[in-house]
């Protein structure tokens, strides 16, 4: 029997499981089996809290998407995995560094928020990869992002009625083997509107590290932005060299898995 916490940040939703004291064993079929919105649980992400395997850090975050592959990193998911520790007192401390695949993120309390202090997103360079996206995309003005997770944004100038999924099947091949994630945006003064199609996933109502990255693109110094998707809104700024989020997280409900 696995306690867990369902989660959500911004309807990004997570099942998170403390595997700090309980024997974990999961396979990816299970996963997959639990991740399905209809004979499942349901969720965007599966989250397990573990030992970090480095000394600076407090606890390392391990992710896998609803279909059971493996992801490197969530924002939305850091967000309630530290609130997760927090509400099952793990630690005392106010401020912790959570090991990812890709990268170590600090995570502070800020008013019944949590705020992530990442490092800033990096262009994502492939020629072949850019010459291939340029076939498809034509004159259309888009960007590779690196946030720990790899990111495709799409400037557009409405995004609402977009056929997002359409967009996705004509570049799954080159989104999927090199395992980006697609994102569209539309910018209106200090206010960005987005959505995501995650690999492994589909359309979610936020995605944390597509929202870093497309933040990345439009912060300038000093300034502060909303980046708003259909599950609600996330701030960011600079920090001296990094990137500053803020945004909300929400227990729904707790439960006990069958582990056979």
């Amino acid at each position: 029997m696995i306690s867990f916490k369902k989660m959500h940040g911004n309807g990004n939703d997570f099942v998170i499981i403390n595997a700090l004291t309980q024997n974990i064993s999961l396979t990816k079929n299970k996963i997959k089996k639990l991740g399905c919105r209809k004979k499942g649980i349901g969720f965007d992400q599966l989250i397990l809290i573990c030992p970090p395997s480095k000394k600076d850090c407090d606890f390392l975050i391990k992710f896998f998407n609803s279909d059971g592959s493996s992801a490197k990193m969530c924002l939305n998911g850091i967000r309630c995995a530290a609130s997760f520790v927090w509400d099952e007192s793990l630690t005392p401390h106010k401020s912790i560094n959570l090991q990812t695949v890709s990268r170590n993120i600090v995570c502070k309390k800020n008013r019944g928020k949590v705020e992530a202090l990442i490092s800033m997103p990096t262009s994502y360079e492939d020629r072949e990869l850019e010459r291939k996206l340029l076939a498809i995309l034509g004159n259309e003005k888009f960007f590779l992002k690196d946030c720990g997770n790899k990111h495709l944004c799409i400037k557009k100038l409405s995004i609402k009625k977009f056929d997002l999924h359409s967009l996705y099947d004509q570049l799954e091949p080159l989104m999927s083997n090199n395992h980006i994630n697609l994102s569209i945006y539309k910018k209106i003064q200090n206010d960005i509107q987005m959505r995501t199609y995650e690999n492994g996933v589909g359309e979610t109502l936020s995605c944390g590290s597509a929202s870093a990255s497309i933040a990345s693109i439009v912060l300038n110094e000093g300034q502060k932005i909303k980046v708003s998707s259909n599950g609600g809104d996330l701030h960011f700024n600079l920090f001296k060299d990094k990137l500053k989020m803020i945004g909300p997280t929400k227990v729904v409900y707790s439960g006990i898995i069958n582990n056979d």
